[in-house]
């Protein structure tokens, strides 16, 4: 209002005055000239009320122009004031949303509200890429103000400290529930400006579990660099703690195989022996003589023995995969046949579930090894009566076979050791079921899960590519 009303007069006194001046200097020229001398001692003597008349004309036409002049401006100052005022509320709706956009206008004004409109479009493209990069990085990111409040605080960190965006925005980072070691290093750089790159922490959380993460904070600088805040970056470390326990794993077995095999062949030579030299006793002996079951025992262990040396050298140097399109559950059904006699039928109900016909490029015989290991060790792991589950499915470009049974389940301090050679807990295995099955899934660009619960049973789940080429079969 107080616009409009400065605008109207700032208009009025600049028209207005002119035309004020203008009569005024008019009315002086007529008056002379009414009483202009035509010879040198004579004057027109004018009528008093001719010029009264003329007076009073000017005066009409100084009303006349001024009225005119004000309503004149009035509605400019108007049109103008309300031009002005939808420019400012779009600007202070701008600077709380900026979706908000300035009508069109007309004149220049227009052209001031259209150069508004396009800078605001600019500024959302621009807050549009940076939200993305922050809602969809994988790394967490916070900043804090010089006062300590949380400005930023993307999900990603959100999901490694287990606190809630909406809890942390606008809290003191001392405060929401932060690791103190995070604490720590964010107080340093916003009070010391003490930076760290990549230092590896874990965080506790407020739910008590930890992360493993590279922490790497710096000071934020305005443009005339002075401190405003603070920045932390959150990288997550379990992949690479995966991948690194992954190589150890690999480089443990190879160096197990590598030895294995030189104690197979160390161990054959004596075992060819004692066997030999046993049969030669066994026949120099009477048929009713006790020490016949002597060597019977020996014979009997020293197969055994034959046995566990033919695991050490198929683990140690397994044979080369020769990969063809083969029907997954038909192979389950030649692998069930060498389990499924007498005794198992007894014990254990057996429940299956195919997805039809699954193809896949694999090794028939070395998954049928891996399935057999599967089941033997499921149907031991039932000491009475249990069921055994297999399914089959396709998922994507990759097939998945699941072995499952309801037996006594595994420890969770085994997890870590299942595949790794010669750990076993049952009184006569040797430790070397699970780690040919890892083997001979790897063999196959495929990887094993497990998931098991103490009392209740265990399930393996061998996940294999449809092709080895990694392009699906049709």
């Amino acid at each position: 209002m107080k616009f409009r009303l400065s605008l109207i007069i700032s208009v009025f006194l600049l028209v207005v005055t002119p035309i004020v001046i203008t009569g005024l200097v008019t009315m002086e020229a007529a008056e002379n000239a009414l009483l202009y001398r035509a010879a040198p001692g004579q004057a027109l003597q004018a009528p008093t009320y001719q010029i009264d008349r003329l007076r009073e004309n000017i005066v009409y036409m100084l009303i006349i122009g001024t009225v005119i002049s004000l309503t004149g401006a009035g509605i400019f100052a108007t049109g103008l004031a309300g031009s002005v005022n939808i420019i400012k509320n779009g600007l202070d709706g701008l600077s709380r949303d900026v979706n908000v956009s300035i009508p069109p206008l007309r004149g220049v004004l227009g052209e001031i509200a259209a150069s508004i409109n396009h800078m605001a479009q600019v500024l959302r493209e621009t807050r549009s890429h940076r939200d993305a990069l922050l809602t969809s990085s994988p790394n967490g990111i916070i900043t804090i103000d010089r006062k300590g409040r949380i400005v930023l605080f993307n999900p990603a960190i959100s999901g490694f400290t287990g606190i809630g965006q909406e809890q942390a925005l606008g809290s003191d980072y001392r405060n929401v529930g932060l690791d103190p070691g995070l604490v720590r290093l964010l107080a340093a750089v916003l009070s010391e400006g003490t930076m760290v790159i990549a230092r590896e922490e874990t965080l506790l959380r407020p739910d008590g579990k930890s992360l493993a993460v590279a922490v790497s904070t710096s000071r934020l600088q305005s443009d005339e660099h002075e401190a405003i805040g603070a920045l932390a970056i959150l990288i997550d470390l379990r992949e690479k703690r995966l991948l690194e326990a992954q190589v150890l794993h690999a480089s443990r077995l190879a160096g197990l195989g590598e030895l294995a095999a030189g104690v197979a062949h160390e161990i054959r030579n004596p075992l060819t022996a004692v066997k030999g030299f046993t049969q030669v006793l066994e026949e120099e002996l009477a048929p009713g003589d006790e020490r016949r079951e002597y060597t019977a025992v020996i014979t009997k262990e020293v197969e055994r023995l034959e046995r566990i040396v033919r695991s050490l050298l198929a683990f140690a140097r397994p044979a080369r995969s020769k990969f063809q399109k083969e029907n997954l559950p038909e192979i389950m059904e030649e692998t069930l046949v060498l389990v499924d006699n007498g005794e198992f039928r007894r014990r254990i109900e057996l429940q299956k579930s195919y997805e039809g016909e699954v193809w896949a490029e694999v090794d028939k015989e070395q998954l049928k090894q891996v399935l057999l290991n599967l089941l033997i060790n499921a149907s031991q792991a039932i000491e009475a009566k249990g069921v055994i589950k297999v399914s089959i499915r396709r998922q994507g470009e990759w097939a998945t076979i699941a072995v499952a049974d309801s037996g006594c389940g595994i420890a969770p301090e085994n997890f870590d050791k299942l595949f790794d050679p010669f750990f076993t807990t049952k009184e006569k295995g040797t430790g070397l079921g699970l780690a040919m099955v890892h083997q001979l899934v790897e063999l196959h660009q495929g990887k094993v899960q497990v998931k098991s619960v103490v009392g209740q049973g265990t399930e393996f789940t061998v996940i294999l590519p449809l092709r080895q080429g990694g392009v699906g079969l049709g």
